[in-house]
């Protein structure tokens, strides 16, 4: 039987932002003064008092301008008797600048995308009421992406399960969703994987589920078989260093640093977390071990392998071969010295081989990727 390929390849916007958030900092008085006249000012449910608040103070959530890519909250924080009022907008800015436009597209990495949007928040803003200039604001995060369309469902899939099975890197906690319908759970972390540190986040999932399970399909969009979004969500303590470094708080300006930037800090934070180089068949990884590894700890390495056909994380792996009496640290540098994960493919898996995140997303900086298979 002959070989077809399947083909990873970038969205048309490639490397840019998502979504990013602003806020501003606001006296009691002034707090007071736009949530009442915000109440006013909006249609019947469009605001209303947020009962999950945790602690003392209050939140109100604003869903007036949700199409236009904005979601407004006012926050009201008590901490020790201090008082502390914000108000805090999240900007989709893809759907600002076009309400229109599908969930899958992301800013075009341009810096007169950053010039409509500042145009556009502008607009929908002027006449709320609310502060308008979105350089008035502080940014308090930002979320890089890029996606990632393959035209083979299965090959995008095993990519996300083998990956998911990989260590938590240093100084990250595994973030997964829970909830009472533990089936809904377990599908969702299925789906998403998400690494959480104080200064930022990282964030792989299948958009194409999330697109179709949240009802977010515009009529008539047709969407390719896979598409792998990868995130890096930038939080206000690393965005602080970056104003020191660039000399400036400006919204604008940062937005179109952090354009520039997008894609070094993707590949280089994605390829720290996820080092796995390639992954591989059972069989063929045996092969590989014993034509190249050190005859020393070469049946630890089997046994891993074997062991991780079986268990959900390389952690779970790695502590049953320690019992077993191998060498696991020894075992793991050796799965890096031939640039291959100890995590393999499913048996009799469509393709022999798959490159690892980092790799993919090395590559598809600048070509599409093209994996052969059965």
């Amino acid at each position: 039987m002959g070989k077809i390929s399947g083909k990873f390849q970038l969205e048309p916007d490639g490397f840019s932002i998502h979504t990013f958030e602003v806020t501003k900092k606001l006296s009691g008085k002034e707090y007071r003064k736009l949530v009442d006249e915000t109440y006013c000012r909006c249609p019947p449910g469009q605001i209303y008092r947020d009962k999950t608040w945790q602690g003392a103070g209050e939140r109100h959530r604003c869903k007036w301008f949700q199409r236009e890519g904005l979601r407004i909250s006012f926050e009201q924080d008590i901490h020790h008797q201090v008082v502390s009022c914000r108000l805090r907008i999240a900007v989709n800015p893809r759907k600002l600048i076009d309400p229109n436009s599908s969930y899958v597209g992301i800013l075009p990495p341009t810096e007169e995308s950053v010039g409509a949007v500042s145009k556009a928040f502008f607009i929908a803003l002027k006449k709320s009421g609310l502060p308008c200039v979105l350089d008035a604001y502080q940014l308090s995060r930002v979320d890089l992406c890029v996606n990632v369309r393959c035209d083979s469902t299965a090959l995008f899939k095993e990519l996300l399960r083998v990956t998911r099975k990989l260590p938590t890197p240093p100084k990250y906690e595994r973030a997964e969703f829970k909830s009472e319908d533990r089936r809904a759970a377990n599908k969702y972390n299925r789906h998403h994987i998400t690494l959480k540190h104080k200064s930022r986040e990282l964030v792989i999932y299948d958009k194409t589920y999330q697109i179709i399970e949240n009802g977010l399909l515009l009529d008539e969009e047709k969407l390719p078989k896979g598409v792998l979004r990868f995130e890096v969500h930038e939080l206000r303590e690393r965005i602080s260093k970056v104003e020191k470094e660039l000399g400036t708080s400006s919204v604008t300006s940062l937005l179109c640093h952090y354009i520039g930037q997008s894609e070094r800090i993707i590949t280089r934070c994605f390829g720290r977390a996820y080092p796995d180089k390639k992954f591989m068949q059972p069989d063929r990884l045996r092969s590989l071990i014993h034509a190249e590894a050190d005859t020393a700890v070469g049946d630890g390495m089997a046994r891993l392998a074997e062991v991780m056909v079986r268990v959900k994380t390389l952690k779970k792996g790695v502590k049953k071969i320690g019992k077993e009496g191998y060498d696991a640290e020894a075992v793991l540098a050796q799965f890096a010295r031939l640039g291959v994960s100890p995590v393999p493919l499913r048996k009799n898996f469509c393709a022999e081989s798959m490159p690892g995140v980092s790799v993919l997303l090395e590559r598809i900086a600048h070509r599409n990727v093209q994996i052969w298979y059965k």
